[in-house]
């Protein structure tokens, strides 16, 4: 069976596991869409391989070897085939353009689902079918040349396409709610394409009183699971899913966090670029170090107005 035809399969077999009664079969179904999907794009590598050697692109490990003319060709080495890291920089030199967004989006909540999917969180799965219907047509259509609808047949086709419309249409819904409420910081409200249900992880969540609301205490309502909660419940997890990625970044450049441990909640929510913690408010008592006049960050508030360095000789001192 080619490349393709497993990944029809894929597919397919993953809209049948969505549509079953059977809870267990949740897992499935957004385990072999997914894997549909990549399936598609190794396909597309294949394609784009030299005529004698047809899958030396989806190859994991390629080498360069001399032929019996004593020309320099390429061959694949062992049996492991590309991950999700090696397809994007092949797509990328390749000029092969995907939403890499919507499918990390997509494989996070797969990953997420792995952990903590329970009977009460349909509409994650559904979220996963609905998002990954724009890859797969684009994909499809574009790159592979072949008419979605044909290829994975009417059935499997007009159930992703109203998952879909369905989905979106709820999604907008909760969107349009939150956008209602004065969020008063940039991170906060940059955060919030991270909002999700702290009990069944479903991202349809809307603020139900966006008119009385005020920030920090907005009230969460999950259309999914029906699940109350606030900001302050979520809050930390945005932050981090907002602001990870950064950290990484600053730390590999011998640079500072973008965000710390609050002194007075504990959570990590104190942003450095606005000067307090998002989650309680609080601001630095102590900007200046008394002694040397140095600005002090948030581990140094302890301290009580000295820096570490300082603090350090004094504790010296005082012990001589």
């Amino acid at each position: 069976m080619s490349i393709i035809e497993n990944a029809i399969d894929s597919i397919q077999i993953g809209i049948e596991d969505y549509e079953s009664a059977d809870d267990r079969r949740s897992i499935s179904a957004v385990r072999n869409i997914s894997a549909g999907i990549l399936l598609l794009y190794k396909e597309k590598l294949c394609q784009l391989s030299p005529e004698d050697n047809k899958e030396l692109l989806i190859k994991q490990n390629i080498r360069p070897i001399q032929n019996n003319a004593g020309e320099i060709v390429f061959e694949g080495k062992g049996h492991k085939t590309v991950d999700v890291f090696s397809i994007q920089e092949r797509f990328k030199s390749l000029k092969v353009t995907v939403d890499w967004n919507r499918f990390n989006e997509i494989n996070k909540l797969r990953n997420d689902l792995e952990h903590y999917y329970t009977s009460e969180s349909p509409d994650t799965v559904r979220e996963v079918v609905a998002k990954s219907f724009l890859l797969i047509r684009d994909f499809l259509t574009e790159y592979l040349e072949q008419d979605p609808q044909e290829t994975l047949g009417t059935d499997a086709w007009s159930t992703l396409l109203e998952v879909s419309e369905v989905y979106s249409a709820e999604e907008e819904v909760c969107y349009a709610s939150i956008e209602k409420i004065d969020w008063k910081y940039d991170s906060v409200k940059d955060s919030l394409k991270h909002l999700r249900c702290n009990k069944c992880h479903s991202s349809l969540v809307e603020a139900p009183y966006p008119e009385e609301d005020v920030y920090p205490t907005v009230n969460l309502h999950c259309r999914s699971c029906d699940n109350d909660f606030s900001v302050d419940d979520i809050i930390e997890q945005c932050i981090d899913d907002s602001l990870a990625g950064q950290a990484i970044r600053n730390a590999m450049d011998g640079g500072e966090p973008p965000y710390d441990s609050c002194c007075e909640c504990a959570k990590n929510t104190y942003i450095h670029s606005e000067d307090c913690c998002v989650a309680c408010e609080y601001e630095l008592e102590y900007k200046n170090c008394e002694v040397c006049d140095a600005s002090l960050g948030v581990e140094e508030q302890y301290n009580e107005g000295k820096c570490g360095s300082c603090q350090y000789s004094y504790d010296k001192h005082m012990a001589d």
